[in-house]
């Protein structure tokens, strides 16, 4: 077995990469008939976010929250994101019970997302009143959702989503390792980390057709960079069960991923954790940072299915005054190549965030998270 380490670089050292062996993960020839599936991290709704949006009529505005990366949601196939808040309850507040206003969900929507996942340890924090305005909510505004239902019974038909792309059939579940010790109120339903609902969700997805199947776990120690072992042992579970790629949020920080290949194809991919796209969370470099991995599928000639390579770039989120007088969330490779970070910034504030991304971007690149391993 042979580890390839990837490094994530500007774009003037991506061909010394190439000549090294090493891909350049951007910068991949997709074909039209290739399917793209893409993923972001933590969707967080702090306080000085919501006061932020919050506009002179009363309305809010979270068109900057997705602004910069717009584009590369409605570049792939199928988009999905991880809600942490609740929607719709008033009064707003972020940590540490989140209720956020459905302005939030619906500029996901119309920004590129097509799929919210509500399983994670924040969706029982305004009860059952949080629990079902968010629930109403998504429906209303018609986008799928994963995670968490009205009962037990709507559970068991809808834990298992399948989605069809471009004649490929997809299956998704999403889980949470808990919430926070909230009950959840009965007669609500949320998805647990719990092995035996997971081979149940894994062996339906396989009744169904499914030619892959992807879980979307909220789990891991918060703040570590490094998988945890109870992290790894259900991936492997996963793995043995039949999961094709593992795509995990909740720690807040970005965490290794590992893409397994053999010859030029990619047997199964785990991503730990994408960390933050946006939040209020200013510990350190890491929980500004977020990844957003796109996976592509095809179907060869013969008619084979394959996984190939992923695509992934990492985010910085500038919160308020950082870049704009609101939150927003940048590509941060072509962000740092751009010329607006050269000029260093003209607030205090932006010098000051300009000056912390420039010093913390080559210790993300030493860290090296992302490994190809060859089996």
């Amino acid at each position: 077995m042979k580890i390839i380490r990837v490094l994530i670089v500007p774009w003037l050292l991506l061909s010394a990469c190439r000549g090294a062996g090493a891909p350049a993960p951007a910068q991949q020839d997709i074909k039209p008939d290739t399917v793209t599936i893409s993923f972001i991290g933590d969707v967080m709704q702090h306080g000085g976010q919501i006061k932020a949006a919050l506009q002179p009529d009363g309305t809010y505005n979270y068109a900057n929250t997705f602004r910069f990366m717009e584009k590369d949601f409605k570049a792939a196939d199928y988009m999905v994101a991880n809600m942490e808040f609740t929607v719709g309850s008033l009064p707003y507040s972020g940590f540490p019970f989140f209720s956020a206003p459905k302005e939030i969900a619906i500029q996901a929507k119309e920004s590129g997302i097509d799929l919210f996942l509500m399983a994670n340890n924040h969706i029982c924090d305004r009860g059952a009143k949080g629990l079902e305005r968010t629930i109403k909510a998504y429906e209303d505004l018609n986008i799928e959702t994963l995670g968490a239902y009205r009962n037990k019974e709507e559970a068991d038909t809808s834990s298992v989503l399948m989605v069809e792309l471009k004649g490929i059939r997809f299956a998704f579940f999403n889980f949470t390792y808990s919430t926070n010790g909230i009950p959840v109120p009965s007669p609500y339903y949320v998805n647990m980390q719990d092995s035996t609902e997971i081979k149940e969700h894994i062996a339906e997805a396989k009744e169904k057709g499914a030619d892959f199947i992807i879980a979307l776990p909220h789990w891991g120690e918060e703040y570590h960079t490094e998988p945890s072992w109870l992290q790894k042992d259900y991936a492997q579970f996963m793995f043995n069960e039949g999961v094709d790629a593992i795509i995990g949020g909740h720690p807040h920080v970005p965490e290794e991923g590992y893409i397994y290949t053999k010859g030029d194809t990619v047997k199964r991919v785990v991503f730990y954790s994408l960390g933050n796209y946006v939040s209020n969370q200013y510990f350190s470099g890491y929980t500004h940072t977020g990844i957003m991995v796109s996976l592509h599928f095809e179907r060869d000639a013969a008619g084979n299915l394959r996984m190939l390579m992923p695509d992934w770039k990492y985010m910085w989120c500038f919160r308020k005054g950082q870049l704009l007088e609101d939150y927003t969330v940048v590509p941060m490779e072509e962000f740092i190549g751009g010329e607006e970070f050269k000029e260093g910034g003209k607030t205090a504030k932006q010098k000051e965030s300009f000056k912390m991304l420039k010093e913390f971007y080559p210790k993300l690149i030493k860290k090296d998270l992302i490994k190809i391993i060859n089996d």
